[in-house]
């Protein structure tokens, strides 16, 4: 092989890798910006919420409700707090197709609502999204909902018991926004509780 040859196999080469690179930065950009969605969901975090979306976005779930961002994130946040003391919203399968800066992006979610009868809501649904690249971000630009399944049951805090923290909370004093997380004391309950 030429000198010639060798530099062009090269620039081939990185030319592959960059564009990989770009596809793996582009997935983890629009994962991330699910993931955002869901925690600022589940801790009615509204600023953490709003920003998985761009503020032209369109969301739609269902016939409950089809509207702008700011209405999305109130009305959505207003639903919870009226029917649920404690939510999460669990993602699984992503399926992403790349269209230059528009993607089309599946997410499959799983959640778990407990109400305020004492009962566990338990629901599988879709969310079937646009996202549009503006300056090298993604976010969702067109949201669809689709419920697939929900059943309900009684809801019970598990054997363990809850953390000296208290339960989960709607705002920025849950525990997932320690900085940093600390360690409990060595006298703590709990550190003897299992021994028993």
């Amino acid at each position: 092989m030429t000198e010639q040859e060798e530099i062009a196999a090269l620039r081939e080469r990185i030319s592959a890798l960059e564009a990989r690179q770009r596809y793996v930065d582009d997935r983890l950009g629009i994962h991330e910006c699910l993931w955002r969605y869901c925690r600022g969901l589940d801790r009615h975090d509204e600023e953490l919420e709003a920003s998985a979306f761009w503020p032209d976005a369109q969301i739609n779930y269902g016939h409950a409700f089809s509207g702008s961002l700011a209405d999305f994130v109130a009305w959505g946040n207003q639903g919870h707090d009226s029917f649920f003391d404690m939510h999460q919203h669990h993602l699984t399968n992503v399926t992403i197709e790349f269209e230059g800066d528009e993607a089309h992006v599946e997410s499959y979610l799983i959640n778990m609502m407990r109400r305020k009868d004492d009962q566990l809501d338990i629901g599988g649904a879709r969310y079937i999204d646009l996202f549009k690249r503006r300056d090298g971000e993604w976010r969702i630009l067109i949201r669809e909902y689709l419920p697939d399944v929900r059943t309900r049951g009684p809801s019970t805090v598990t054997g363990l018991g809850l953390p000296p923290s208290g339960p989960g909370r709607w705002d920025r004093d849950d525990l997932s926004y320690a900085r940093p997380l600390q360690r409990r004391p060595a006298n703590d309950p709990a550190a003897q509780a299992w021994r028993k």
